[in-house]
């Protein structure tokens, strides 16, 4: 079952993105645009003296069962393979920088899902938006009071954004090494 989660989570980014005769006709589509606009997007941003708020951060806000499919009690592979296969990627990144710590297996697994998608995405911006969008909200860290999240536990929040700068300096690890392979002729 684990060899299976690694295959679809390794090979999910190869088969959702690979090249079809439609592909052209599917990166034109509204829908498509939309959903990586989102991956692209943080939860909120500071913007001169104005706060800018998803539609994300407000669905988290707002929606109770949504917040129970993002900060269950504990995170799991087979969660995760679930968020992909429904095309849920953003809620499913946040499982793996919350699965990334939980031991040295799983690190390996987070990382090397991410770097899978690296060839579609840039995973370096993808992660830090991803805990933007989500960390602010996170049970472990705040309490959402009045609509509003309240930080209580700064120390968490810092502790998982310091996996996300981990992560990320793999990315860039990989990059190099990309840079770095002779071209194939």
């Amino acid at each position: 079952m684990h060899k299976l989660l690694i295959v679809l989570i390794c090979c999910f980014p190869l088969i959702l993105f690979g090249q079809t005769p439609n592909s052209e006709k599917l990166q034109s589509d509204e829908a498509s645009i939309s959903w990586l606009t989102e991956l692209a997007e943080k939860g909120y941003n500071i913007k001169d003296d104005s706060v800018i708020i998803s539609k994300e951060f407000h669905r988290i806000l707002q929606d109770s069962t949504y917040r129970k499919l993002l900060y269950p009690k504990n995170y799991t592979w087979t969660q995760t393979s679930n968020l992909i296969k429904n095309q849920q990627l953003k809620p499913a990144f946040w499982y793996m920088i919350n699965l990334y710590p939980k031991s040295e297996k799983d690190k390996k697994m987070a990382v090397r899902s991410v770097l899978a998608y690296e060839k579609v995405f840039k995973m370096d911006e993808v992660l830090l938006n991803t805990f933007y969008t989500y960390s602010f909200m996170d049970p472990e860290v705040s309490e959402v009071k009045n609509g509003i999240p309240e930080i209580t536990r700064p120390d968490i929040m810092e502790t998982k954004l310091k996996n996300v700068k981990e992560i990320v300096e793999y990315i860039y690890i990989y990059r190099k090494q990309q840079k770095e392979k002779p071209a194939n002729k």
